[in-house]
């Protein structure tokens, strides 16, 4: 074999290799372009809302104006700030509010900072009173800046439970009395329950009485039922010396399911007798003075 030939086919390899390299070159080359266009367009992190929510259920007894008091944490996870408007689903015959940490004031809307937690009080109160049972409430933050979706809602839950409600009043509907001294005075007053639930062992007790006064009530109530009413006799017996006046006695009734009270003035009168006495001895004390006077006068 030639020296020539014997050349040329050990440089064969050798170009093939390079041809072999010049081709697959371009592709090598596309393929990392396609990678970094890639990485390039690839979608950004999903914005979130997330709430913390310290007690999502709250129990009551439902009656007017009762607070049920929620306590909500909002963080977001977003690149920069949003603006959110505050929508609540409220039931018929509740109010709700919603307060922001440093304010009592309810807010339409909340601007919030990436990473930032902001906290909330949510209010919910009824406008009527409301039956027993389970009532759900739905707050919504949803963003108003333009392009964005983010939006995010939570449920709030008030139980208004069963139970007894006592109210005392009298059966006039006047807090105050007249009596006499030495004698009983009845005076009577009215326990009914408007709650949700029976009320059991009633105990009906007095507070601040005078020294020296006697007040005969009824025996404790073993049951109240829902709507039931009960009127209550109290024998008031004032001392016989009693000195005419304003006096007051506080009623109490109480029960491990509620308590309530009123406090009554009591006006003491002078009695009859002596009152005429009282007359006679003013007459009795005119009439000397007129004699005395005729007798320096025929003097």
């Amino acid at each position: 074999m030639s020296w020539n030939r014997r050349k040329l086919l050990m440089l064969a390899p050798i170009i093939f290799t390079i041809f072999t390299i010049i081709l697959l070159f371009p592709s090598i080359a596309f393929a990392q372009e396609k990678d970094t266009t890639e990485e390039e367009i690839s979608e950004p992190e999903p914005e979130t809302l997330t709430f913390d929510i310290n007690y999502s259920e709250v129990s009551g007894d439902g009656t007017i104006g009762e607070q049920f008091v929620f306590k909500v944490d909002v963080i977001l996870d977003a690149p920069e700030e949003q603006y959110f408007d505050l929508e609540k689903d409220i039931l018929p015959g509740w109010s709700a509010e919603v307060n922001p940490t440093t304010l009592k004031v309810d807010i339409p809307g909340l601007k919030l900072k990436p990473g930032k937690k902001d906290s909330l009080t949510i209010i919910c109160s009824p406008l009527v009173k409301q039956d027993p049972g389970e009532y759900v409430f739905k707050l919504t933050l949803k963003s108003t800046e333009e392009g964005r979706q983010l939006e995010e809602a939570i449920e709030l839950k008030a139980v208004v439970k069963s139970s007894g409600l006592l109210s005392l009043t009298t059966s006039t509907g006047r807090l105050s009395t007249k009596v006499e001294p030495g004698r009983g005075n009845l005076y009577t007053l009215i326990i009914e329950n408007i709650g949700t639930a029976p009320v059991e062992d009633i105990n009906i007790s007095t507070q601040q009485e005078p020294e020296g006064w006697l007040v005969e009530l009824k025996d404790n109530i073993d049951i109240l039922h829902i709507g039931e009413k009960m009127e209550i006799e109290a024998n008031i017996i004032p001392p016989d010396r009693t000195i005419a006046g304003d006096y007051n006695i506080k009623f109490l009734v109480d029960s491990s399911e509620d308590t309530d009270s009123l406090d009554l003035r009591i006006a003491v009168k002078t009695p009859l007798i002596w009152r005429i006495l009282g007359i006679a001895l003013i007459a009795f004390v005119i009439a000397g003075i007129a004699v005395v006077f005729e007798r320096l006068g025929r003097r």
